[in-house]
């Protein structure tokens, strides 16, 4: 039969049913899929290493080439481990080559067998060298890869791997060379991207390794990278689109009148950075176009006061306003500053999931009727029963706690409010453009003039008694201090056992001194109460969970000692970091760790002390953990890419980007989407969606 792409794969010569299930359970249910199922490596079986060289390569991986000259399964009689044991000879010399608890390879392995061996030479006690639990790979009279660049493909169920490598080059030798290439020509053109069927054919079938292309950056590799890209950004550009259809009604001025209001409710001069960021969101409100745009900031840059001045605009334009925060605590404080800053000018309400039946009626009614100008709120704001009477502007703060979902439902609230996201998480560009590639982004890089450097140190567990000693001299000048330990997860399968125990610790070592604890399981009210006896000034020291990475300000809260600083990320420590340093103190950040904690955890604390720049701290943290570890969720959103590295490969998103904008400006929705379908797939109702 005549093989194209789209024939499944179990009318390949070679599968059959069996395999066929193996496969689709990878993933790989078409021709299609299986030249899409690309190498993670590969054998250049040109060039085997002697084993009489091997002694050169001890702890650095080799090729051999050779016939087994004996080949055993025994049990060790000192550790009781099941052994296989094979000599692999070349002619220039023989080596062992040991596979662990393995024995069923001795129904696979003989003596006379031709192996290709891949591993990695050690010294053994004795002085000898041996290779233990390689890949491997028999040649049976077939010797004809034995001079080529061999593939190494990801395992798939118990397909051996000779075989999955014919499998795959029977799909691309008669059903690539018939596939079409999705990409439009004008798209191709613009991203400056070779043939797709010459592309895949390259990476699975390589003349050359050169190091271009083990990095993934040869011409081939960018046609994926750049096409995978492209259709995620076009994905996110018509799930926009798809927002933008519905056009203003309503049209915002910025008259004389309103910036002198602005001008007195401002508590100091705005930055230029500042300045330059409410100039863009101030251009999306009088566009006929809903805002959507994400206002990055680094702690303490003033994001609160621009979103403040941004919603003043909507009010004084006769609509509503919501501000959505994650926490009772957290609302608690960003309503406190605006009623300080609006007195009675503006009417401002919370909304909280801890409202009495009163209070929840008259909020509701205060919305409905348009009395209530401004609401803050929690995820209450999110529910059915709250409907507001003209709501222009959504603000979402904290943006890394909420998902997209609960965009959607404050968006469908109104007829296209303007939508308006920030967090206080720096996001290097790179990565805010693959989370948040359906916003625009705005970035405050600036902090307003008097904030407080804050030093930071690294301690050792054994020199705490100094540490406390530091404190104490601190809390006797009249400050505060934070004690955090590392309980990552607020769960309710939280164990609380090493927070109470260092609660216990800090209590009996600070008598004199009002010590208090804070944590994820305790009620809201509980919070905010403790939050707000600590801020009034009645708590010296607060030992607390990362509960207060996002909370109030307390302006005489001079110290933040981080216990066992190793287990956190680097922009978590940032963002502790920067609950101190809000007032006229003096402040410091100490980071203690254990003593056994190896030489690269504290090298990493201590570039943390050196960096002051949230931006940097997030580049760096990206660097080491990568994008979902560095989100703290798997279910991020973050898309997963063959090639595609995010941090590296920022210029090509943003390539991409720009050329999925393009495309929808010049073709049009209709046309975007009908090309996105033929990239994606399935996949492109899950990309709109999350």
């Amino acid at each position: 039969m005549q093989v194209s792409a789209e024939t499944p794969v179990q009318f390949l010569k070679g599968v059959g049913e069996a395999r066929a299930k193996m496969l689709a359970a990878s993933g790989i249910e078409s021709v299609r899929d299986l030249v899409w199922f690309f190498p993670f490596r590969y054998e250049d079986r040109r060039h085997p290493t002697r084993i009489a060289e091997i002694g050169r390569h001890i702890e650095s991986p080799v090729l051999l080439r050779g016939r087994v000259i004996s080949a055993r399964a025994h049990i060790s009689p000192l550790k009781h481990l099941k052994l296989f044991e094979i000599v692999l000879e070349d002619g220039s010399g023989g080596v062992k080559i040991v596979f662990f608890n393995q024995n069923f390879l001795a129904e696979q392995i003989h003596r006379g067998d031709r192996l290709s061996v891949y591993g990695i030479p050690r010294a053994t006690v004795g002085g000898h060298v041996q290779i233990e639990s390689p890949d491997w790979e028999k040649f049976e009279g077939a010797e004809d890869e034995e001079g080529a660049i061999v593939p190494i493909y990801s395992k798939v169920g118990n397909i051996p791997p000779k075989q999955l490598r014919r499998l795959i080059g029977v799909a691309l030798d008669e059903g690539l060379p018939s596939m079409a290439d999705e990409l439009p020509a004008e798209v191709r053109e613009r991203l400056g991207v070779g043939p797709l069927v010459e592309s895949i054919d390259a990476i699975h079938r390589p003349k050359e390794l050169t190091e271009e292309f083990l990095r993934s950056r040869s011409p081939w590799h960018l046609r994926i990278i750049l096409q995978e890209f492209f259709a995620f950004q076009l994905a996110l550009r018509i799930r926009r689109a798809g927002e933008e259809v519905r056009r203003k009604e309503r049209r915002i001025e910025i008259s004389d009148e309103l910036r002198e209001e602005v001008r007195r409710v401002l508590p100091f001069r705005l930055t230029d950075a500042q300045k330059r960021v409410l100039k863009e969101i101030a251009d999306d409100l009088q566009s006929d176009r809903p805002m959507y745009r994400l206002l990055q900031g680094d702690v303490g840059s003033g994001k609160t006061i621009v979103a403040l001045i941004a919603a003043m605009i909507a009010i004084r334009n006769g609509h509503q306003v919501a501000l959505l925060a994650p926490t009772e605590i957290l609302v608690e404080q960003h309503y406190q500053r605006i009623s300080q800053l609006l007195d009675d000018s503006v009417v401002v309400a919370k909304a909280t999931g801890s409202m009495n039946s009163g209070e929840r009626r008259t909020l509701l009614a205060g919305l409905r009727d348009g009395y209530v100008q401004l609401a803050v709120g929690t995820h209450a704001l999110l529910e059915e029963k709250v409907k507001f009477k003209s709501l222009g502007l959504a603000i979402v703060d904290e943006q890394h706690r909420f998902g997209v979902e609960q965009r959607q439902k404050l968006f469908a609230k109104a007829a296209a409010p303007d939508i308006l996201v920030m967090t206080a998480t720096p996001i290097p560009r790179s990565l805010a453009l693959a989370m948040y590639g359906d916003l625009e982004l705005s970035v405050i890089d600036e902090l307003p003039p008097g904030r407080q450097q804050i030093r930071t140190e690294v301690r050792t567990s054994s020199a705490a008694e100094r540490v406390y000693a530091f404190l104490e001299r601190e809390i006797a000048t009249g400050a505060q201090v934070y004690v955090v330990y590392p309980i990552i997860e607020e769960s309710e399968k939280l164990n609380l056992k090493p927070l109470t125990a260092g609660f216990e610790k800090i209590r009996k070592r600070f008598v004199r001194r009002r010590v208090a604890m804070m944590h994820g399981r305790m009620t809201a009210a509980d919070k905010e109460e403790t939050m707000q006896r600590f801020k009034a000034g009645e708590i010296d020291i607060l030992v607390s969970t990362t509960v207060i990475e996002v909370g109030i300000d307390v302006p005489n809260a001079s110290v933040m000692l981080i216990i066992d600083a190793d287990r956190f990320g680097l922009s978590q420590l940032h963002q502790l970091r920067g609950r101190v340093g809000r007032g006229e103190r003096k402040s410091w950040c100490i980071l203690i760790h254990d003593e056994d904690q190896g030489a690269a955890g504290v090298d990493r604390l201590r570039l943390f002390a050196e960096t002051r720049d949230g931006f940097e701290v997030a580049e760096r943290d990206l660097e080491i953990r990568g994008p979902g570890e560095f989100l703290g969720t798997r279910q991020s959103g973050v898309p997963r890419f063959r090639f595609g590295n995010i941090l590296r490969d920022h210029d090509l998103m943003e390539k991409a980007r720009d050329a999925a904008i393009d495309l929808l400006n010049e073709k049009g929705l209709s046309h975007a989407v009908e090309v996105a379908s033929k990239l994606l797939g399935s996949d492109l109702a899950a990309v709109t969606r999350d």
